[in-house]
């Protein structure tokens, strides 16, 4: 009996020794499809991941330019203390830049706080205003251009003796306004600042003049050494991007400067609410170009954005029109980006409440 038994153990592990050709190809062939399976299975995973990201991208970059857009009209007409009227405008001011500050551009900056807000509807070029500021290359045409004036908000500004060199001031009391340019030379006895608090003997409060212009351009990075958009910006994929020019100042005289703030926001259009000269309330009808006599009584803005993705979707095509306010729909633009609107209502909140 053990003989036998030892004989069978024997005869099973002969056969079980290798496997033949045609079992070798079949384990082949079942691990290959299974390769093939889990393969296709994470780049559908990885490929789905890569438009989610570019979709919360957009999103996440269409709330920011809102959220940016918003406080800086909310905050447009902030003077400080200053709360008297403005001598109001007859045309559109310039916006001073790379000049010197002297006395005419002192005079241009005081004058134009009667216009907190000013904007252009979709200009096919840039606005004779702004050429010192904004080179063409770097606007996109058909969109709309904001500037905003104000007071700088902080908490801690500058005194007579340590303003900043050539920079641009305002000192205010809530009867008066004056500008200027750095420190008072004479700060013992001022002769420019001269405004006082109510002591009747400390200086009042200086605050930096901050003027800003809000445009569409049509690339975020310049190409390596280009001072301006051309077709290698962006790694030769121009980025539609929402940018800011500041006026500061460099080299103790009036300068523009440029800052990227988000990228992907194509197009931005703006609808404003007009009250009447004594009302802090717009009207039900909002307007993409008032007057010049009615920028200071614009009391709302409705901000719309056209967001789109930084890089193109595979197998997309773009065949959506896009409404963008009063201005009307833009599109279809036929190409592989995904396009979201962003709207948002701003109050003008200085200029409205000291008509409450």
């Amino acid at each position: 009996m053990t003989a036998i038994l030892t004989e069978t153990r024997l005869t099973l592990a002969r056969r079980q020794h290798g496997l033949s050709l045609v079992e070798l190809m079949i384990s082949i062939v079942i691990g290959l499809l299974l390769l093939a399976g889990i393969s296709s299975l994470i780049a559908a995973q990885s490929g789905a991941r890569g438009e989610l990201e570019k979709s919360a991208r957009q999103i996440e970059n269409g709330r920011y330019a809102l959220t940016l857009l918003q406080d800086e009209i909310q905050h447009a007409g902030y003077f400080g203390q200053f709360s008297g009227a403005m001598t109001a405008l007859s045309a559109l001011p310039a916006l001073p830049c790379n000049s010197a500050a002297n006395a005419a551009t002192l005079a241009l900056l005081e004058s134009s706080l009667a216009m907190p807000l000013q904007g252009y509807n979709a200009p096919a070029t840039v606005p004779t205003e702004l050429a010192n500021c904004l080179p063409a290359a770097n606007f996109v045409a058909g969109t709309d251009i904001l500037v905003v004036r104000r007071a700088e908000a902080t908490n801690v500004p500058a005194t007579v003796l340590n303003a900043q060199a050539g920079q641009l001031y305002l000192q205010t009391t809530p009867d008066a306004l004056k500008s200027g340019v750095g420190p008072d030379p004479t700060p013992a006895t001022p002769t420019v600042y001269t405004l006082v608090q109510k002591n009747n003997t400390t200086p009042a409060e200086l605050r930096r003049y901050v003027a800003r212009i809000f445009y569409i351009s049509p690339c975020n990075v310049y190409a390596a050494g280009a001072t301006a958009c051309t077709a290698g910006a962006d790694n030769g994929r121009p980025v539609p991007t929402l940018k800011r020019m500041d006026l500061g100042v460099s080299g103790g005289v009036v300068a523009a400067t440029e800052t990227p703030l988000v990228d992907g926001i194509q197009n931005m259009q703006l609808d404003y609410g007009v009250a009447s000269a004594t009302s802090a309330v717009p009207g039900d009808t909002y307007v993409t170009a008032p007057a010049v006599a009615d920028w200071p009584n614009v009391m709302a803005v409705q901000i719309n954005l056209l967001a789109r993705s930084s890089e193109p979707s595979a197998g997309k095509v773009d065949a959506k029109t896009y409404g963008m306010g009063a201005a009307g729909s833009v599109g279809p633009f036929s190409d592989a980006y995904k396009r979201h609107v962003y709207t948002a209502m701003a109050r003008v909140v200085n200029p409205s409440s000291r008509r409450e």
